[in-house]
């Protein structure tokens, strides 16, 4: 089997919390619609039980992380709650009322096994729902033609990522009793000081569980990361993760996404909303490495119209 249709039949998918029924919006899921439905194996549990997760890192481990450079650190955890709260108050006030936004999407992905970058162009569309007291954020993508991803061939689909819209919520109200936290510090982030938080999904507890879907089996990850919080506006300027423990049974090593947040106000839209613009992928499945980079831009409502013909 060729590189190319083996990573094809092998996508990598970052579960939401499922998907809305999109056929009657005439759109596929980004993700698939796993969603609540994915649960944990006894085995699964285990392997996250036991993994060690950035909470516990020692002061060596911090100072060695690349992404931490020049982080100043944290003498307590103080400040930890009072983090939380602002940045989750913030980012609910931004969800109510979310308005279904569309932009284009220009997707480069790059594998060791290949010289030839593959460039890809998308609609994608996030669509608003509510879940009890949450707003949550499912994410579709369609060709630039409006052609649902579903009717396009394999020759058009490479290896396609998503799920960024929702990231902020491991620091949600709603999801933050299902993580572990740990303030690590101030970092100077885009020209803006930012509280750095790590998190690391609570295996017993979390209900947001991402899948990776190789040919006939799918796995449940459990994720931990970091999130850079505005020290001003309590905004989440980005969010990294990357595995709790590597999946050998399906040969996965390593899955690492970096979703970085601006302001945009979207064409028709009355107030800015902050939404991802660019996003970095890095993989490790089966010894290739798998680099996917998405930019988004043209940020404009979407609506929907349909017209009935005899």
């Amino acid at each position: 089997m060729k590189l190319r249709d083996f990573l094809l039949a092998s996508l990598l998918v970052a579960v939401t919390i499922g998907a809305l029924k999109a056929a009657q919006e005439g759109l596929a899921p980004s993700s698939t619609d796993v969603g609540f439905t994915l649960r944990l194996t006894p085995e699964e549990k285990v392997l996250y039980d036991f993994a060690p997760t950035l909470i516990t890192w020692t002061p060596q481990q911090i100072r060695d992380f690349p992404t931490l450079h020049k982080l100043r650190p944290a003498a307590s955890q103080d400040l930890l709650p009072m983090i939380l709260d602002r940045a989750g108050e913030t980012g609910a006030a931004a969800f109510q009322d979310f308005p279904q936004v569309s932009c284009d999407e220009a997707l480069v992905s790059e594998t060791s096994g290949s010289s030839k970058a593959r460039r890809q162009k998308f609609r994608y569309i996030v669509l608003p729902r509510p879940e009890g007291d949450v707003w949550f954020l499912d994410e579709y993508r369609t060709d630039p033609e409006g052609n649902p991803t579903e009717k396009m061939t394999t020759r058009d689909l490479y290896m396609v990522t998503s799920g960024f819209a929702s990231t902020w919520l491991y620091l949600s109200p709603g999801e933050r009793h299902q993580n572990h936290f740990r303030y690590f510090g101030i970092q100077t982030l885009r020209n803006r000081e930012c509280y750095v938080v790590g998190f690391a999904q609570d295996s017993e507890r979390t209900r947001r569980i991402e899948g990776f879907h190789a040919p006939g089996v799918t796995v449940a990850l459990l994720l931990q990361g970091l999130a850079w919080v505005d020290t001003q506006t309590f905004q989440i300027h980005r969010v990294m993760t990357w595995l709790i423990a590597p999946r050998p049974d399906v040969d996965l090593s390593s899955q690492i996404s970096t979703v970085d947040f601006s302001p945009v106000q979207p064409i028709g839209a009355q107030r800015v909303l902050w939404l991802p613009r660019d996003v970095k992928v890095w993989a490790l499945y089966r010894g290739v490495t798998v680099r996917n980079s998405h930019q988004y831009s043209d940020f404009k409502l979407f609506r929907v119209e349909s017209t009935i013909k005899p």
